[in-house]
């Protein structure tokens, strides 16, 4: 199973250049309210100082937990309340990462989850990330 992500390729104007990627990740396994997914990081997926962008980080923070919530018996996206991320340490190009994405608690209104981004190598972690979503009527 591969997900792909795609936003617009690129937009330029003389002002400002907006960079679009592809980010491909491979799931490796999901249970009830957990999902596990690999990618491995490209130049495309990458800051200027060659690792893995901030940006990104947060995207696969928001896009696995919600896979995550979606595994669950309610099955409902929700909508993003909060999101943060903690970033520990950098991923580098051609290095294999895992989105492990575990739901916390799921309330009447609100869904908590977890995210962590580890080296897939070394388990080293890249950054954790928290989510909190609405999903009630």
């Amino acid at each position: 199973f591969t997900v792909r992500e795609a936003n617009l390729i690129s937009v330029s104007s003389a002002h400002f250049k907006i960079l679009i990627f592809i980010v491909v990740m491979k799931l490796q396994s999901a249970a009830p309210g957990k999902v596990v997914c690999e990618m491995k990081v490209e130049e495309e997926h990458t800051n200027r100082g060659g690792t893995l962008h901030g940006g990104l980080t947060a995207t696969l923070v928001d896009v696995v937990s919600t896979a995550a919530l979606l595994y669950t018996e309610r099955a409902m996206p929700g909508v993003s309340v909060d999101m943060n991320i903690t970033y520990t340490s950098a991923a580098k190009i051609g290095e294999d990462i895992l989105i492990t994405a575990q739901i916390l608690k799921q309330g009447k209104n609100l869904a908590f989850a977890t995210v962590d981004l580890t080296n897939k190598a070394t388990g080293k972690l890249i950054a954790q990330g928290r989510h909190t979503k609405f999903i009630g009527n």
